[in-house]
């Protein structure tokens, strides 16, 4: 990374809302993204993967092209996810997303506020084996 970094709050939902998202999709979605992000010269600080939506905090380069990042986020493992073996609930994701800047002074609030969404919205985390809902 450069000296000059610039953190985006990105965050969007599945199709309709509907919750597409199991446990297995939920891990399967956290290594392609972190994947993903490393592949395209960013990194992922925080990450919340629920049934329904994902929010995750990026640092890159201002020189960032964040619609094709977003695009190669969504169209990539919304294609991959769909042919997991067992995947039976498929996975699509909503045409709209969002993207605010942080700046240095709200990065920890915005970084618990990510960590906190499956607290948030309890009836959308999404459980892993052991059931504690983390990643």
């Amino acid at each position: 990374m450069t000296a000059h970094q610039l953190y985006i709050h990105v965050a969007w939902t599945t199709r309709d809302r509907r919750p597409m998202i199991d446990p297995p999709t939920s891990v399967f979605l956290s290594q392609y993204f972190r994947r993903t992000a490393a592949r395209e010269h960013a990194d992922i600080v925080a990450l919340a993967i629920l049934r329904t939506h994902v929010h995750m905090l990026l640092r890159t380069t201002p020189r960032i092209d964040l619609p094709r990042l977003v695009q190669v986020f969504k169209g990539g493992s919304s294609y991959a996810a769909s042919r997991l073996p067992g995947n039976v609930l498929g996975l699509r994701w909503a045409l709209e997303y969002s993207a605010t800047t942080v700046g240095p002074k709200q990065l920890a609030d915005v970084i618990r506020y990510i960590e906190g969404r499956a607290m948030r919205h309890p009836g959308e985390a999404v459980e892993d084996q052991a059931g504690t809902g983390r990643e």
